[in-house]
């Protein structure tokens, strides 16, 4: 066994052996608490299970010391708790207060995922189901959650207006369930109890949403008091085209004003390197810079000295060192992007995500030695593949590099992963990815229909999957379209804030024809500093497949 042992050792690349963070030390942690943009004072902070606490003063401004690990508490009369798990980059934390809403809400899944499911994935195989009403729990406050109980691969979605809807696990993308109760169609069913249902009949079909076929005793003649028009979606619940595209950066920022003549990328970086040390005091400097110039179509060349330059003066931080990695992937850098990954592992060795992201990196090159070398370790840590986002991601590309790693006699340096219900072909693989687990977002998925669905990241939304987020130290999510319709996929997103005062960069990879001999990848970085602005990312198409 020692001898396995110091073998695998051996194999573990020099840069994982790095001190862990000094968790000693008090960080001073400030920032502004407000609620709609209305200070709000006399708000306590309390550090958990400790003595330490500030409040607020009238413009909304506090300071607290705190140590990396513990949690902040955020606690005023009518509004949410809001927890922060301080972390190694934590200074700035601007808290926007949510008020207390106590209705419950259905929770079918106890993973903490994004979505609260994993969408693409499991997809039931079935074509007919049959279900007699006198099997149904006839105590359920609705048809819906009855079905719910009998079929688990369907879960509720609350629309905005509160109203239930039915989605196919892994199917999401095709829309809401339609039901036909005694032959007439609606969206969402209208109220009928359960002792009146006397079949149902679920049909599953592979490029539409799913059709629930309803069969019931109710006498028509005596309902009263009910408008079914009340039972349809309206345009309202449909994509009404309001996300805006990603702009191209003008110059309006007075340290662009001096390249606005300049066309070639020689004289543009003679001026930069002449210039930077004075102007990169100027907010968001680098990221804007980058931009402007790869807006104007500049070599790849001027962007990686750009971004070199940026890594020089990030100190150390790891996420601007993530925000630059993913635009040396984005311009196809990639071997640069593996030193900044390094780094990352080498300041976050505890989080999960630095090492899929070095894995990841290796990946991409195709260095399959060191993507094994990267698992070993991290396995040999006592981490797990477990069955949450960053867990669904690695157990993704672990299968596929043991498949595509078939020059590789030696089986001991593969993992084998079993999992006859992961996702290894579909037509679009997405993997979105941020820089912060500060960062609250919406994505919305548009389908060819413009049905609409979306999955929010936010500490209102799902409490648990960012406590999750934090004390694992994953900032992903994968999703999969397993059977693209004709038409045009839109991939829209709201970005709602990080508490800190700079952007946050997000990356998304799309692979086309996911797990197949003609797999292709287009990588896409953005940078978002405004709040509540619906942003269309991506179109996806069958022309790329």
């Amino acid at each position: 066994m020692k001898n396995k042992l110091t073998l695998l050792l051996l194999l573990v690349p020099f840069y994982f052996f790095a001190q862990t963070t000094n968790n000693t030390n008090f960080k001073t942690i400030s920032g502004f608490i407000k609620h709609k943009d209305k200070a709000l004072s006399n708000v306590t902070i309390f550090v958990e299970n400790t003595m330490r606490y500030a409040i607020s003063d009238t413009n909304g401004f506090y300071t607290i010391k705190a140590k990396i690990g513990e949690t902040l508490s955020y606690s005023y009369s009518g509004y949410l708790k809001t927890y922060v798990i301080v972390e190694d980059v934590s200074e700035t934390l601007n808290i926007n207060m949510i008020i207390e809403n106590k209705s419950s809400k259905l929770s079918f899944n106890s993973n903490p995922k994004l979505g609260d499911v994993n969408i693409g994935e499991n997809v039931p195989e079935f074509g007919v189901i049959k279900i007699d009403g006198k099997s149904l729990n006839k105590y359920a406050t609705s048809l819906t959650r009855a079905l719910v109980e009998k079929l688990t691969f369907f879960y509720i979605k609350f629309n905005k207006y509160g109203e239930e809807t039915l989605y196919l696990k892994g199917k999401e993308f095709n829309g809401s369930a339609v039901w036909l109760i005694d032959n007439y169609e609606f969206d969402i069913p209208f109220p009928i109890l359960i002792s009146e249902v006397k079949e149902i009949i679920v049909m599953n079909s592979e490029k539409n949403n799913p059709v629930i076929r309803v069969s019931t005793n109710i006498d028509y003649k005596k309902l009263k008091n009910i408008d079914f028009n009340n039972y349809f979606f309206t345009e309202d619940d449909f994509y009404s085209y309001d996300a805006k595209k990603v702009k191209k950066l003008k110059n309006i920022y007075p340290f662009l004003d001096k390249y606005k003549k300049i066309s070639k990328e020689k004289e543009a970086l003679e001026l930069f390197e002449n210039t930077y040390k004075k102007d990169k005091n100027n907010k968001d400097y680098f990221l804007n810079l980058y931009k402007y110039f790869k807006d104007k179509k500049f070599d790849n060349t001027f962007l990686s000295e750009i971004l070199s330059t940026y890594e020089e003066e990030a100190n150390n931080n790891p996420e601007t060192l993530k925000a630059i990695a993913y635009k040396y992937q984005e311009i196809n850098e990639d071997k640069k992007a593996i030193e900044v990954y390094k780094k990352i592992i080498k300041l976050r060795p505890n989080y999960l995500q630095s090492f899929r992201d070095l894995a990841n990196a290796f990946l991409e090159q195709k260095e399959y030695n060191e993507f094994w070398k990267t698992y070993h370790y991290f396995l040999n840590k006592g981490y797990k593949v477990k069955e949450d986002d960053i867990g669904e991601i690695i157990a993704s590309e672990i299968i596929t590099v043991y498949n595509l790693d078939i020059e590789n006699d030696n089986n001991r340096k593969k993992i084998k992963i079993e999992n006859p219900n992961k996702n290894v072909k579909s037509d679009v693989r997405l993997v979105f990815e941020w820089n912060t687990t500060e960062a609250e977002f919406i994505i919305e998925f548009v389908n060819p229909y413009l049905a609409t669905y979306k999955i929010e990241n936010s500490f209102k939304e799902n409490q648990s999957l960012i406590k999750d987020q934090k004390i694992k130290g994953y900032t992903s999510k994968e999703i999969f379209i397993d059977k693209l319709i004709p038409g045009f996929y839109l991939v829209n997103l709201t970005y709602l804030g990080n508490k800190q005062e700079k952007p946050t960069t997000f990356k998304i990879t799309t692979y086309y024809n996911w797990g197949k001999e003609n797999q292709s990848k287009k990588i896409k970085v953005f940078d978002f500093s405004n709040y509540n602005v619906k942003h269309q990312l991506i179109k996806l198409s069958r022309k790329y497949l």
